[in-house]
């Protein structure tokens, strides 16, 4: 076994760790986690600012019912980051729309990723 291998591994890993929690710190002020940033993030690069649920939920790499917690947050009336409809082709599909509100809530969480990020690399 090579133990620098191990090792680069286990340090990269730390600084991922302290980079996420770095993040999760900062996007807290905004009220928003890092999960939940990610799936603003995703809406916000598709042409028309919507996936289909089970896409975005690959996009973010969350399970079913952690995915589902997290987009009734984000739809909830008090946040309105996005809404949900349902596909036309395929009844049983939904998809996942980024709000004005949305794009907004993204914009102000973007600056401070932006800043954490630039202070650490």
């Amino acid at each position: 076994m090579n133990n620098i291998t191990i090792e680069k591994w286990l340090e990269f890993s730390k600084k991922q760790r302290m980079i996420e929690s770095n993040l999760e710190s900062g996007l807290a002020k905004s009220d928003l986690s890092l999960n939940e940033f990610y799936v603003l993030y995703a809406l916000n690069f598709e042409d028309d600012k919507k996936l289909r649920l089970q896409d975005l939920q690959k996009h973010v790499g969350l399970s079913q019912s952690a995915m589902s917690r997290l987009v009734t947050r984000l739809e909830s009336k008090d946040f309105g980051a996005i809404e949900r409809s349902i596909c036309k082709n395929d009844k049983r599909g939904i998809y996942i729309h980024l709000t004005t509100t949305g794009e907004n809530i993204l914009s102000d969480a973007s600056k401070i990723v932006t800043r954490i990020l630039k202070e650490i690399f």
